[in-house]
């Protein structure tokens, strides 16, 4: 009979976590950082910042966000926002959660032209 109480204990408290996972609303999301400049060939992590309310849970990771390159020929993100940074150029990385998306501009320069002993090149 313990036995029973206690499994049913346990998908009570497993039910009423997750159902609350789903009845969360975010009120704010910040990508973070907001704006990058970077060159080729460099791997970079992003974090957002995120509030919500109505949810009743401690992990960050039930919160499922979305994250998108405006130019995947640029810099190429993760769904775990892990950046690729591929050419020369400008690409807006976007991380999502329901309504509520933050953008970071990433300019992505050649290595060279960071390098002040190296001639320009005409």
């Amino acid at each position: 009979m313990k036995n029973i109480l206690g499994i049913i204990a346990t998908i009570i408290l497993l039910s009423t976590l997750f159902s609350c996972s789903k009845d969360f609303k975010v009120t704010y999301l910040e990508i973070c950082p907001g704006e990058l400049t970077t060159t080729i060939d460099d791997t970079l992590q992003m974090t957002f910042s995120i509030v919500y309310e109505g949810g009743n849970f401690e992990d960050p990771d039930l919160i499922q966000v979305e994250w998108n390159s405006s130019n995947t020929d640029i810099v190429e993100v993760s769904d775990s926002g892990l950046l690729v940074t591929k050419a020369v150029g400008i690409a807006d990385i976007t991380v999502s959660c329901q309504d509520m998306s933050s953008t970071c501009n990433v300019t992505v320069i050649d290595t060279a032209s960071q390098d002040p002993a190296l001639p320009e090149i005409k």
